[in-house]
């Protein structure tokens, strides 16, 4: 193997890596989510590594984890899961990423499950993302990120402190794993398959999930939800 890029060296030598197995959870006096997610237009991109959908400049999604606000940056998806709980990987993963003012960021990752009722905006994201890597299109409509929770709310959640799941796999990342899975089409989970494996350097493979990182001295809190 080639020496690493200085900038990733995080990815090999880090001691706080995201994703983890959910595993040995701590219940933990939590403290409460709110999201104020309004509805944007759909823009939509493929970047060569996964289909992100980046907020608007001037849009005020916010996240706030009790007193902290952090205010939505992108959302994107893995598949399958990059998570894993008690072992068990899921179809696919949303990971909601916020920023605050600081410059902190918080993730927010949610489970996708093959089922029904299935999420009407992982549908239109998947059906309408471009083929190529560095296009960009805007999908017709507004919609809001709150439709990736599911039931629109939070009932529980996990919590850790890990990293960014991409190089240069940057810690200090506080994340938020949702407890309940959101439910969406095969066909929506199939297109993101094909998307990957269409992708520069997948060669085919049809994965972009992270393998699980050791937890170290880490603990993992749940909400009782």
């Amino acid at each position: 193997m080639g020496s690493i890029d200085q900038s990733f060296e995080a990815c090999l030598t880090g001691t706080s890596q995201s994703p983890i197995d959910i595993a040995g959870t701590v219940e933990a006096d939590l403290p409460p989510l709110s999201f104020d997610y309004g509805a944007t237009p759909l823009f939509i991109e493929n970047t060569g590594h996964t289909v992100e959908v980046p907020m608007p400049e001037d849009s005020e999604q916010t996240l706030t984890v009790g007193e902290d606000a952090y205010r939505l940056a992108q959302y994107h998806f893995h598949a399958p899961s990059e998570h894993t709980l008690d072992g068990e990987s899921f179809d696919a993963e949303a990971h909601l990423v916020h920023e605050n003012d600081d410059g902190e960021i918080a993730v927010v990752g949610v489970f996708l499950v093959v089922g029904a009722p299935t999420s009407e905006l992982f549908d239109e994201v998947l059906t309408n993302a471009p083929e190529e890597a560095g296009e960009a299109v805007e999908a017709g409509g507004d919609r809001s990120p709150i439709e990736l929770l599911p039931g629109g709310q939070v009932t529980g959640y996990y919590t850790y402190p890990g990293s960014l799941t991409t190089p240069g796999c940057d810690e200090g990342v506080r994340w938020i794993v949702l407890q309940d899975p959101l439910a969406v089409s095969a066909t929506a989970v199939d297109r993101l398959h094909g998307l990957i494996a269409s992708l520069p350097g997948y060669d085919g493979y049809e994965n972009n999930n992270r393998p699980t990182q050791p937890l170290n001295d880490r603990v993992i809190e749940r909400s009782p939800g």
